[in-house]
């Protein structure tokens, strides 16, 4: 049978359930033994300021069962007076200086904060936990932290210790830093800006680490090269046992042309349907877009039309396909994609992967002068992010690359 802490707790979930489907922007929490509002607000030391923050907001009730009713009138009307524009700071912080109740120390163990996180992880809006991608979010937080032990403080000293422990300048140690802060900042726990700047030097030294890794891009030419030579590839499985989706004699050629030809995520290569129209070859693509259900389709070109017809892209030959867009399958997909880049690795000793053939794509957009609004879309990306990633890394040799074509297209123009 349920205690009354344990029926408090459903009854709260379902009010903040009521509150999130009415877009309320407001959470019911508990926190120590009283109840307390969580909502993005303006900052309290600068509340002229248009930028909001995630803060609390005391309202002086005690964490009990016939106390909800209050609670939920005071979250609507600070959600009331969110949307009304007509928030201020004075009319809520006396309630916190009429604070009378005397509220029990939340737990500092780490599976206690680990549990009070989950259900506020869950109560935010658009943590939808039908969402895979929501999922995987949570399920990375959960691992990092739970490799505290439980019992332990959650504070900076274990968190050091531990996060020391790890390679340095590695993926695990910069989400371990990345995970434990964005828990500490809900925590609230001591010493939280030295944990900031511990965590921001973690994730520095990953990132230039990264950097030290980066593989060299090759030319247009080069990437051709081994594309043509792997076109059409035959590999042949031996095994008794493979009960697979895949057939034994795979080729993979066709998708490694296509991504190429068009720039698509790899994902993606598995929608491509080439076509031709007026003597130019495009592709309808699903357009997979990272933690995102892929619902839209979009149109590329195919830049180099001389490399799509020697590469022979219109005669489709894919082991796998996707054909609508309901179709798509993450779990399935992973699969897949592993198989087809381990393909790749024992074939081509390149130093560069799949994917990088949809950054050369987008390097090519560059040096073909093609406006970013509809090389973005080519891409199936903002065009914040095509500027970002490749104007960016625009460098001499595209440069000379956009000449030589400017000069071309003059010529042919006389």
């Amino acid at each position: 049978m349920a205690n009354s802490q344990q029926i408090l707790e459903i009854k709260l979930d379902a009010r903040n359930r009521l509150l999130k489907s009415e877009r309320r922007g407001v959470t019911i929490q508990i926190r120590k033994d009283g109840f307390t509002l969580r909502a993005y607000l303006p900052s309290k030391s600068n509340p002229e300021s248009n930028q909001t923050i995630q803060q609390r907001v005391p309202i002086n009730l005690k964490a009990d069962i016939k106390n909800l009713d209050e609670a939920e009138r005071l979250a609507k009307r600070l959600s009331d007076e969110k949307i009304g524009g007509s928030f201020k700071w004075e009319n809520w912080q006396k309630k916190e200086e009429e604070e009378v109740i005397e509220l029990k120390p939340a737990s500092k163990k780490v599976g206690d904060i680990l549990k009070r996180y989950e259900k506020y992880f869950w109560s935010q809006e658009g943590k939808d936990k039908t969402n895979e991608s929501n999922q995987q979010y949570w399920y990375q937080i959960q691992l990092y932290i739970n490799k505290l032990e439980k019992h332990q403080i959650f504070n900076t000293e274990n968190i050091f210790e531990l996060g020391n422990t790890f390679p340095k300048a590695s993926k695990k140690k910069a989400d371990f830093a990345k995970y434990c802060l964005l828990v500490g900042k809900f925590a609230e726990i001591s010493n939280l800006k030295k944990l900031g700047e511990w965590a921001t030097a973690t994730q520095q030294a990953y990132n230039l680490e990264l950097k030290k890794r980066a593989r060299p891009r090759l030319t247009d030419e080069e990437y051709l090269e081994i594309v043509r030579a792997l076109r059409d590839d035959v590999q042949n499985v031996r095994t008794r046992s493979d009960k697979s989706f895949l057939p034994a004699q795979r080729q993979w050629g066709w998708a490694l042309a296509a991504q190429f030809v068009f720039g698509a995520r790899t994902s993606e290569v598995w929608s491509i349907k080439p076509f031709e129209e007026d003597g130019e070859i495009f592709a309808e693509i699903l357009t997979v877009e990272k933690n995102k259900k892929p619902t839209e389709w979009r149109i590329a070109l195919a830049l180099k039309q001389e490399w799509a017809r020697e590469l022979n892209i219109l005669e489709v030959n894919k082991i796998f396909s996707i054909d609508h867009a309901t179709e798509y399958d993450a779990k399935v997909l992973k699969k897949v994609n592993n198989t087809y880049t381990k393909w790749f690795a024992g074939k081509c000793h390149a130093g560069f992967e799949p994917y990088d053939l949809r950054h050369a794509y987008g390097y090519r957009t560059a040096n073909m002068n093609i406006n970013t609004d509809t090389a973005s879309k080519f891409m199936g990306h903002s065009e914040a992010i095509h500027s970002s990633t490749y104007k960016k890394a625009y460098d001499k040799s595209d440069a000379l690359k956009t000449a030589k074509l400017l000069r071309q297209q003059q010529q042919q123009q006389q």
